[in-house]
């Protein structure tokens, strides 16, 4: 295998499968996770969810084993196994001990290769999914969050859709659009096997050698990059509080300005000493849950506000959030200032290096999303080569009010409209 940075090795099997692994030998555990590189953006337009369901149906039993079989095998080796769907990808993983390593990549193997994907199980898993979209409406975090997407990523485009679909396109899916996606999607080159913690690289590509020929691959079907929005889309719940997400289009994974917008999200309301937090909920007192948070694609990026306050507070609340935004496009955050985010964001990467689990999602996602992942020196490197002046420069490229969306969730839509409206409108 090759050693794509020190300790980390990459090959590919004769299958195009790609394999990564990264030994930490002090452990007596291993993290394994198998990345399909499909989710919720790849959906056809009106089948919405449906690589959501292909996750579930996976877990119902394959060709050699049911569901408690499977189960069984991995609880005799005290892990655990399980999955999620994001925009880009689907991915599988385990965590056993190093013995188990063998059982564990057959198991993610006959999930990926191998499902039964029957009939019965369907209709089951139908209403286990409705179950969920249920639990989502019922936050009023996650709706305005997904209607902060489709303002973002407006027009129907698959990364403004909920990636566990809605309840009309759900009820729709049949086990002909599951095979589709299936014998399309979860091919051997549109996989990468990764595991962390203790594991021989020479072992683990040997392994995936099972990944054989599979499904009938006609070629990547193109993605398209959004074109990104600037509206305001708004919610009503019979709830005490308006819950509010304002976003901006910032970057894909791959752009270089990447490290800068993880400073400036750090500085404006990435954790507990950001601005946001300290002047909102420690000075003021005028929300509980106040915060910033950066998503990446592999053509687009966005940067997103968020707080949940007593309607009568939101128009200070929101006049406060353009302050701050407006104080780091103006001016350089001070030394101390850019010095302490930084060394924030350093630590909490070097830490979660520490959790096998942590270091495989970390080199699974950036494969499924098309870049060979970075050293984490040069991580490190990168963050602390961020200026002040970057900061500022990249506050007043991207965060600027006509590029904003909002969402907004509250218990009377008119009103909020009239609340929102004159920094929704300001051009």
């Amino acid at each position: 295998m090759i050693e794509i940075y020190p300790g980390c090795y990459q090959d590919c099997t004769a299958s195009g499968a790609v394999v990564l692994a990264e030994p930490m030998p002090s452990l007596r555990s291993v993290a394994v996770g198998l990345w399909v590189r499909a989710g919720g953006r790849d959906d056809p337009p009106g089948k919405e969810g449906l690589a959501h369901l292909l996750e579930h149906m996976t877990f119902k039993g394959t060709a050699c084993h049911s569901a408690a079989e499977i189960a069984q095998a991995i609880d005799l080796l005290g892990g655990h196994l399980n999955a999620a769907t994001a925009n880009e990808y689907t991915f599988y993983y385990t965590e056993v001990l190093e013995e188990g390593l063998a059982t564990a990549v057959s198991i993610l193997e006959e999930l990926v290769t191998l499902p039964r994907l029957a009939r019965d199980d369907l209709g089951r898993e139908r209403v286990v999914i409705e179950e969920e979209i249920r639990t989502i409406e019922d936050s009023p975090e996650d709706v305005a969050f997904q209607l902060l997407h489709e303002a973002l990523w407006p027009g129907g485009h698959p990364l403004g859709q909920p990636v566990v679909g809605r309840p009309a396109s759900v009820a729709e899916l049949g086990l002909d659009d599951l095979w589709a996606f299936f014998r399309h999607h979860y091919t051997p080159s549109r996989m990468a096997l990764v595991a962390c913690g203790r594991v021989d690289p020479t072992e683990l590509l040997s392994l995936a050698t099972r990944f054989g020929s599979v499904g009938e691959h006609d070629g990547e079907r193109p993605r398209h990059p959004p074109e990104p929005g600037s509206g305001v889309s708004l919610a009503e719940r019979a709830i005490q509080q308006v819950h509010l997400a304002v976003g901006f289009p910032t970057v894909p994974i791959g752009s270089p300005h990447r490290y800068g917008i993880e400073v400036l999200n750090a500085l404006l309301g990435g954790g507990v000493s950001s601005r946001l937090f300290q002047r909102v909920r420690e000075e003021l007192g005028l929300a509980y849950t106040v915060f910033s948070a950066t998503s990446y694609h592999s053509d687009a990026g966005a940067l997103a506000l968020y707080a949940a306050t007593e309607e009568k507070k939101l128009p200070r609340v929101i006049d406060l959030l353009w302050r701050e935004v407006e104080a780091l496009a103006r001016t350089p955050p001070p030394p101390s200032d850019l010095a302490r985010a930084i060394q924030r964001l350093v630590n909490a990467f070097l830490v979660g290096l520490d959790d096998p689990s942590g270091r495989m999602v970390r080199l699974g996602t950036a494969t499924a999303l098309g870049r060979t992942p970075a050293a984490p020196d040069e991580v490190v490197r990168r963050l602390r080569a961020v200026t002040g002046e970057e900061v500022q420069e990249l506050a007043q490229r991207f965060l600027s009010p006509d590029r904003a969306a909002w969402a907004a969730v509250g218990p009377c839509g008119d009103r909020l409209w009239q609340l929102i409206r004159p920094h929704a409108e300001v051009r």
